[in-house]
């Protein structure tokens, strides 16, 4: 097959279907070419056919093979009726994000989850903000580096992100009060999944967490340069922003949403993030259907522990959320709880586990010279004439000739 100018040739496939197993699946003697390809993904159906993903640099590539399971030879490692079998389907999954197919299919994302929202200037502020990402990461890294291009940030980066946004609009629906949402993205990194929100959201108030300062000053450069007014930074670690007086007067209790995107492990994360979020006014158990008090969004993939998957109120996988093909993306997007973090940063012991280098932590370690007080690094004791000298020897006698 002929794709954008290089050729894509193999040599051999050897595919072997065990019983219970699925399909083991062995690439061999592929060319040069195939070097920076990699086989992502198997998936056998009844009809004899299989789906695989050829990851290329900046585009994915979906080929299925049709396989006629009695002319085909699974065992002979040098057959070639594996890979010339059947008719091919190409299509470009990562589209050009300029493109009206880009734009109908944000539209169509709209028009599916019951947002109202003008869809050529949400486009069109997703793709400067694209822009702006690709143009900072020259300078700085905000995202990979690795085949980071304009279609790659819009499609792994920007759209995930706004995949999120008919999980926020709960929390604003399930508002009693109607009050602007409080959302703080811990981790943001290069500003996701928080700014593209920011843009799509401009009645809530977006507070982007980074313990990485140069990424912060990246992202309010961004932000000012898309005229984004309703986003502020916090350089610190979150487990030490509700710390002191001013921190728990602005941060603790405060959120009605905390934003995450696989930033380490949920139990560690929920431990963090917990005191942030917002709790209901009442006693009531706020794991209703109503769900008034905050609650935390995480973007992860993977397999997850029992204790932190019995506490899921809602789950949203992206290919699903963006109408893609399954499995184009392990991630997918969980919904938890005020309370459901907190039981899952005690019960995994990630709560006592906190250490905070922030004001409000006593240093524990005290100076026993000097009265007990701590003293400055290098500084002398005042010298106390009542306290004999420690010599290491006792029978010293002065002479004088």
């Amino acid at each position: 097959h002929e794709v954008d100018g290089d050729r894509i040739r193999a040599a051999s496939l050897l595919c072997q279907h065990r019983e219970g197993s699925g399909l083991c699946f062995e690439t061999m003697g592929f060319s040069a070419s195939w070097f920076p390809f990699i086989f992502a993904r198997v998936r056998v159906r009844s009809t004899g056919t299989f789906r695989f993903h050829v990851v290329v640099p900046c585009t994915s590539i979906s080929q299925t093979v049709a396989i006629d399971p009695d002319s085909a030879s699974l065992d002979d490692p040098d057959s070639n009726d594996l890979a010339t079998a059947g008719d091919s389907i190409i299509e470009i999954e990562e589209s050009d994000p300029y493109s009206d197919q880009a734009k109908d299919k944000l539209a169509k994302f709209f028009e599916q989850n019951d947002i109202d929202s003008d869809v050529d200037s949400a486009h069109d502020s997703l793709l400067r903000l694209t822009e702006q990402v690709l143009s900072w990461n020259r300078r700085l890294n905000l995202v990979s580096r690795k085949d980071c291009t304009a279609p790659v940030v819009y499609h792994r980066h920007v759209l995930p992100s706004v995949a999120l946004l008919p999980l926020v609009l709960d929390a604003r629906r399930n508002d009693d009060d109607g009050a602007t949402l409080n959302i703080v993205d811990v981790g943001t990194g290069g500003g996701f999944p928080g700014l593209p929100l920011a843009l799509l959201l401009p009645d809530a108030r977006f507070t982007l967490v980074d313990s990485v300062q140069k990424k912060l000053v990246a992202v309010s450069e961004i932000a000012a340069e898309l005229d984004v007014s309703n986003v502020r930074v916090h350089w610190g670690r979150a487990e030490e922003m509700y710390v002191g007086e001013k921190g728990r007067r602005e941060h603790r209790g405060r959120y009605d949403v905390v934003l995450g995107r696989s930033v380490t492990a949920l139990p560690r994360f929920c431990a963090w993030v917990s005191d942030l979020l917002r709790r209901h006014d009442s006693d009531d158990d706020d794991r209703d259907e109503e769900g008034r008090g905050g609650r935390l969004i995480y973007i992860i993939g993977g397999e997850l522990d029992e204790l932190v998957e019995s506490r899921i109120a809602r789950e949203l996988p992206l290919d699903e959320a963006l109408r893609r093909e399954e499995g184009t993306s392990d991630k997918r997007a969980l919904v938890f709880h005020t309370r459901d973090v907190e039981e899952i940063a005690t019960e995994s012991g990630e709560k006592g586990r906190i250490v905070r280098s922030g004001p409000g932590r006593k240093n524990k370690k005290q100076n026993n010279r000097g009265g007990g007080k701590k003293m400055a690094r290098g500084a002398w004791n005042k010298k106390q004439n009542d306290v004999k000298k420690q010599r290491g020897y006792d029978d010293f006698q002065r002479y004088e000739f």
